[in-house]
């Protein structure tokens, strides 16, 4: 692979965990809520989905780069972006708020994130093994 490629391969996956913060930020907020009698249940479908998107996008793009550092990359520029859109701007606005919806996003982004991020970036099966020339051996 050719440098110049690894450096495209590098900024796009810094790009796509930009992206992922960016969008994970406001996406991990929403819910639904089912309410049974005087009880209720939250379902947390934003955090969901965010988390997915994250995980198989890090897994995704160090398998077919082959290279775990792409990963990493992947969650650095997740990791960025939460932590830019969970401070307070001049105006008082924030998107990531500090409630337990917000902390599991974050907790569990850096976690699953990291642990994913750690696997080999080879397939853990090879490839289908070509079968070998039948050897002179006599029995």
């Amino acid at each position: 692979m050719t440098q110049g490629r690894k450096v495209l391969i590098s900024l796009g996956a810094l790009g796509i965990g930009l992206v992922v913060g960016i969008v994970g930020a406001f996406v991990q907020a929403h819910r639904s809520i089912l309410i049974f009698g005087d009880r209720y249940l939250v379902i947390p479908w934003g955090l969901l989905i965010v988390l997915t998107v994250l995980l198989v996008a890090i897994r995704g793009l160090a398998l077919t780069s082959r290279s775990r550092a792409t990963g990493w990359l992947i969650l650095a520029g997740w990791i960025t972006m939460t932590i830019f859109l969970a401070t307070e701007t001049a105006g008082g606005d924030i998107a990531v708020s500090a409630g337990a919806r917000q902390w599991a996003y974050l907790l569990a982004g850096a976690v699953l994130g990291s642990a994913v991020a750690t696997l080999p970036a080879k397939p853990l099966r090879p490839e289908a093994a070509q079968p070998s020339a039948p050897s002179d051996i006599r029995p």
